[in-house]
């Protein structure tokens, strides 16, 4: 059960080392045991011994490509000079090091030497990187090899901090952008300035921006045109069946329009579009096509005479778009304030001040009530001082709103299953995230969520004597 806000993403660093004897199977020993801290944090960590390693390897031939470092956020290479010299004369290897040097200046993964013995030169063979520990003095060399350790696990923890620092600013500007474009699509020139913004201030790589744009953006792209379609179809059937739209007509249009959440805006270019359509289509068949000038000055006074009656003139294009625009930036500052707001509750979260934390989810909630993440934050919240129908009513909120949220029903059906027995309730939640889970790809949860239904129905059911 996901039970704790904010960054999930697991860590992963993996340590490339040669030995040449017992000295340096013995210092890497220690290395690892310095590094518990590490481990008790979920930081997965993998050690690769080359050359004996060869399970590493993708396969048998000269292509020695670690398949563990391509999945890796951290390569930390263990420096000796039984390494450096492996990276010197072994071409396979050496290729292999330039890969991983080059996608640590592309900044896909991060590369640390670690300086665990006295190598002269190591510089000129891995390049400018800030290596472990900070003073660059090797741990063999060091006074105090417990103290070298220590700062080498300390500086690799800062690393670790700063990739879940990015992670989690990523996924609060998905956040930021997905309630923007929710109501606004496209995004106006100032809106997406204001993104920009973020962007520079959290430094977020462009690639990263694109994918998570990319992916809202098309999204969002296909609901909104489904919205117009509706719309234009109810407007046309009206038009179509009386020329006029009564007051019960329009009583309904507005509330089409509001579970749709188009903008007044929206719906004027629609009934515009529809009308003219509609006014046009008699009197190009009354004065023919053969004169297409004639046709297109009559339509032109048509478009003008229907939006003058259905008051579409009142503003200047100019001040819609102002208007629109002010709109965005007020979304916008909703966005960040409601951020600001989860922040809060998280910071009291993790400090176990589990009320506390739950006014600050509620007030983000208050701030933008179709934001999951506060439904979410303030059901885990609920769950930890035993409030379990509160923690499920903010669950079902999630799911209502996002009905694609796997969480949301693992969360809920964990509730159901420890806390509240319902078992058959469980079950169609645990079968639910197990879905979307597989959907998604996301294959050990999917796995976790297979094992809890092949526990609860394999329970049997006990009678009271």
């Amino acid at each position: 059960m996901s039970l704790s806000p904010g960054y999930t993403k697991n860590i992963k660093i993996v340590f490339i080392y040669s030995s040449s004897g017992r000295q340096d199977e013995n210092l890497q020993k220690d290395l690892d045991r310095h590094l518990s801290t590490l481990k008790d944090s979920g930081v997965f960590m993998e050690w690769c011994k080359y050359p004996l390693d060869i399970s590493h390897f993708s396969d048998g031939t000269n292509n020695h490509t670690f398949k563990i470092s391509n999945t890796s956020d951290v390569v930390a290479l263990l420096v000796n000079p039984q390494l450096i010299s492996l990276i010197q004369n072994t071409t396979s290897f050496s290729t292999e090091i330039q890969h991983l040097l080059q996608r640590g200046k592309q900044e896909e993964i991060i590369v640390v030497p670690l300086l665990i013995r006295e190598i002269h030169g190591w510089e000129k063979v891995l390049g400018d990187l800030n290596p472990l520990p900070k003073s660059r003095i090797a741990v063999k060399r060091s006074s105090d090899t417990d103290a070298a350790f220590h700062n080498i696990a300390e500086g690799l923890e800062e690393i670790i901090e700063k990739i879940k620092q990015y992670h989690q600013n990523l996924q609060e500007y998905r956040q930021i952008f997905y309630t923007a474009i929710q109501d606004e699509y496209p995004l106006t020139t100032q809106t997406l300035n204001t993104l920009i913004q973020f962007k520079q201030n959290w430094e977020l790589k462009n690639k990263d921006i694109e994918l998570i744009e990319q992916e809202i953006t098309v999204q969002a792209k296909q609901e909104h045109n489904q919205k117009l379609q509706r719309y234009k179809q109810e407007f046309f059937q009206i038009i179509r069946r009386g020329n006029s739209v009564s007051e019960q007509d329009r009583e309904r249009l507005k509330t089409l329009q509001n579970d749709l959440s188009l903008k007044n805006e929206v719906v004027a270019i629609i009934e515009n579009e529809v009308t003219e359509n509609i006014s046009r289509q008699p009197i190009l068949r009354l004065i023919g096509y053969e004169n297409q000038a004639i046709s297109v000055v009559i339509t032109a006074i048509v478009i003008v005479v229907v939006s003058v009656l259905l008051g579409f003139c009142k503003y200047s294009p100019e001040t819609q778009l102002t208007n629109l625009e002010n709109q965005g930036q007020n979304k916008l500052k909703i966005a960040a304030k409601n951020i600001d707001y989860i922040k809060l509750g998280n910071d009291k979260y993790y400090q176990k001040n589990y009320q506390a934390a739950i006014k600050d989810y509620t007030q983000a909630i208050e701030i933008a009530p179709k934001n999951v993440k506060g439904y979410i934050q303030r059901g885990y919240a609920q769950y930890y001082i035993q409030k379990y129908q509160a923690a499920i009513d903010d669950y079902t909120t999630a799911i209502r709103l996002s009905p694609d949220l796997a969480d949301a029903y693992e969360n809920r059906g964990f509730v159901y299953d420890k806390n509240l027995r319902n078992k058959q309730q469980a079950i169609k939640d645990y079968q639910k995230a197990a879905t979307l889970y597989k959907k998604q790809g996301i294959k050990d949860k999917h796995k976790e969520m297979l094992s809890r239904l092949k526990r609860l129905q394999q329970k049997k059911p006990q009678f009271s004597n």
